[in-house]
């Protein structure tokens, strides 16, 4: 495979990557006002990732600049430009 040419997730990958994200909502720190901004993102990636949005101009929710960056890994995953271990970790505040 050329490493210039990007890796687009299948249908299966992609439906992986949503159930990974609902998992992450169950952590305990997830409710934590502070995590806020990861919890928004993730609601939008969810939206992204099930109706397959690649275009940035359709993202619709988050407030914050975090919550925007993670809406915008989910159009790069499925653009196939970022790793599902990227999209699905990011870091929680304690």
């Amino acid at each position: 495979m050329n490493p210039a040419t990007p890796q687009l997730p299948t249908e299966a990958q992609i439906s992986q990557t949503i159930a990974f994200i609902k998992r992450r909502f169950n952590h305990p720190n997830m409710a934590k006002p502070i995590n806020r901004s990861v919890k928004e993102g993730y609601t939008e990636a969810i939206r992204i990732l099930a109706e397959g949005i690649t275009d940035p101009r359709l993202i619709d929710g988050p407030t914050t600049v975090q919550g925007r960056a993670i809406a915008d890994m989910a159009i790069d995953y499925l653009k196939g430009g970022r790793s599902q271990h990227v999209l699905i970790n990011v870091p929680l505040k304690a």
